[in-house]
């Protein structure tokens, strides 16, 4: 993450505000401009909103325009509305506004609302602008919307912010190569009207902000290029702070997604895996590992959602459902230098991997998962008895050779008040025994800083999964990297992350 560039103003918000800044995500087909990813900006968009409902929970969220990359294709308005329902999973408040690209703005705000003249959310006062278009890719704003600023302030003492997509600065001030023809008076009307911050997208490069006696200009950099970059902007007492945040992972920290299923999971959302390589190296990972559910190549969606695979183990397959082959299908035809397939290996109640000894010979590595308990759904049953029966289930697969447990106690989930420090220690004597990894795994899970902390001590090394069943969870590690902090991790990462077998 990059340090925050603090800018000063005169206004006082009244609280702390933070506002996540999208802009440009130009979702379309695939262009000649090779650096702009209009074909996976879907993918960039729900990738960002999940990032927000999850790590950083905005107060509010603005999108600066240039949603689509044609506003004019047909396909447009069926992304606009795909776009919408990614933005509507959104936990906080959102302002749309188009851009020069979205077309018709009449038919872009079918698919958006439109926001009012002012829009007053959590202690701030929005005014979001769609302005005239000028030729160079500059704009300009009427003399009607520039009284809006005194309109605003009229009856208004708290902060106003201004949004619109083409980059706005006083002139010669800002290393931007876009502006507005009439960018004097609107600075003026900024200035006269106290307005503590104006936000723009258009230029993807985006730029340093710059500051006048009132206002901090900011322009945005365009989501739909490497590295995939937001802002997030917050006014706190006299202080506007502005950070470059990315979706990608830094290329040089060098991690390894070791927990990516494939288009043969029950559970797949979309997955695919020749798209998933490609995302990998989008999301600058240095290498991707294929994890796929033993119990789901096994056996049928039914009986292995009915936890027939965790009962019966191995011995509870049948012929007919096996699809192991379509994986090793699969592994031979896309596992080279940095893309790896192994397995997400079920245990029975036995502890026994749920995986025939033969298919366990074509491949390098496996992992070991505990999905079910004997007793998880007895009532009344205690967190003593359920955490006596994970041990017991641990114990055997760590003896038979899993490279790493993974999310270790989300099978816990939701049961009583959560697992013990007393299993935490338990889990990490056999995992330091036995030389096997934890997994810090986020999906459907929150894995315990207290156990993270214990296995740093203990010298036990952990492994980063994403768990992916959707083609925008791959590499998302923003929120393992934040749970290694809060665990005191402060050097190297390789020193505490293993990746798999090449």
């Amino acid at each position: 993450m990059a340090a925050a560039e603090i800018e000063r103003h005169t206004l006082i918000p009244t609280r702390k505000t933070t506002i996540a800044v999208f802009t440009d995500i130009h979702y379309g087909a695939v262009v000649s401009l090779t650096q702009r990813r209009s074909d996976i900006a879907d993918t960039l968009l729900l990738r960002a909103v999940q990032r927000m409902n999850r790590l950083v929970h905005p107060d509010v969220v603005v999108v600066l325009g240039d949603l689509v990359d044609d506003g004019s294709a047909p396909a447009a308005p069926e992304r606009l509305a795909r776009l919408r329902a990614i933005l509507d999973k959104l936990a906080s408040p959102y302002i749309v506004i188009p851009g020069n690209h979205d077309g018709d703005e009449g038919a872009f705000y079918q698919a958006f609302d439109r926001p009012d003249d002012m829009v007053d959310l959590c202690g701030v006062r929005f005014l979001a602008f769609v302005d005239r278009e000028e030729p160079g890719y500059n704009a300009s704003r009427s003399r009607l919307d520039i009284e809006r600023f005194r309109r605003a302030r009229a009856d208004y003492d708290g902060p106003i912010v201004a949004l619109q997509h083409v980059c706005l600065a006083p002139p010669a001030t800002a290393d931007i190569p876009y502006n507005y023809t009439n960018a004097e008076a609107i600075v003026a009307a900024m200035g006269a009207a106290g307005v503590v911050a104006s936000i723009s997208g258009h230029h993807h490069a985006g730029a340093a902000p710059v500051r006048n006696a009132t206002t901090t200009f900011v322009n945005a950099p365009g989501l739909c290029e490497s590295p995939f970059p937001y802002l997030l902007v917050t006014l706190d007492g006299d202080v506007v702070r502005v950070e470059r945040n990315h979706l990608a992972m830094p290329a040089s920290l060098g991690l390894v997604d070791t927990h990516v299923h494939t288009q043969l999971a029950y559970c797949s959302d979309n997955m695919d895996v020749e798209a998933a390589i490609g995302l990998a190296r989008d999301f600058g990972l240095a290498g991707i590992a294929f994890c796929e559910h033993s119990g789901q190549l096994y056996f049928d969606a039914k009986r292995y959602w009915g936890g027939q695979a965790a009962r019966d183990g191995i011995s509870g397959a049948t012929p007919e459902y096996n699809r192991m082959g379509a994986y090793l299908d699969l592994k031979q035809r896309y596992e080279r230098d940095g893309v790896t397939f192994g397995l997400e290996t079920d245990a029975d109640f036995g502890g026994e991997l749920v995986l025939d000894r033969n298919d366990r010979r074509a491949f390098r590595w496996v992992a070991g998962a505990i999905h079910k308990l004997p007793s998880l759904s007895t009532p009344g049953v205690t967190m003593e008895a359920l955490e006596k029966e994970f041990l017991t289930i641990l114990e055997g697969l760590v003896t038979r050779g899993i490279a790493t447990l993974v999310h270790p106690f989300r099978v816990l989930r939701g049961a009583g008040s959560g697992p013990s420090e007393r299993l935490f220690r338990s889990t990490a004597e056999l995992l330091r025994r036995s030389g096997t990894a934890a997994e810090i795994n986020f999906h459907h899970n929150q894995p315990p800083v207290a156990f993270v902390r214990l296995c740093l001590d203990m010298g036990i090394k952990f492994s980063l999964g994403s768990d992916a069943h959707s083609l925008y969870e791959i590499g998302e590690f923003a929120d393992h990297l934040k749970l290694l902090e809060d665990a005191g991790v402060t050097g190297n990462l390789a020193d505490v992350l293993v990746g798999v077998p090449g």
